[in-house]
């Protein structure tokens, strides 16, 4: 019996306060090694990235819904609730 192997898949969760300065290179650097972890097959091609704006007030929603797609997906919630309660948001 050939046992497969499913590799996992991994979620990362990132908490967004007012992030429109450096949001871009972040986002980029991050989804690059996810992607390079799932080329090389140690994750699943599943995995993603979830940007939880915590209630900005700049444009660091607009820049998540700009970069939205594969590996890359946004929360928005409607309030400022403090980066562990947005943390807590996106584990659910």
């Amino acid at each position: 019996m050939k046992v497969e192997n499913n590799p996992p898949v991994v979620s990362i969760v990132v908490p967004c306060y007012n992030e429109e300065a450096g949001l871009t290179d972040s986002a980029g650097i991050i989804l690059r090694k996810l992607l390079q972890l799932s080329a090389a097959h140690l994750i699943s091609t599943d995995s993603f990235i979830l940007f939880v704006d915590d209630g900005s007030r700049d444009a660091t929603w607009d820049i998540i819904t700009k970069h939205a797609g594969p590996g890359f997906k946004g929360l928005k919630l409607s309030n400022n609730v403090g980066h562990q309660k947005a943390l807590i948001a996106g584990l659910h």
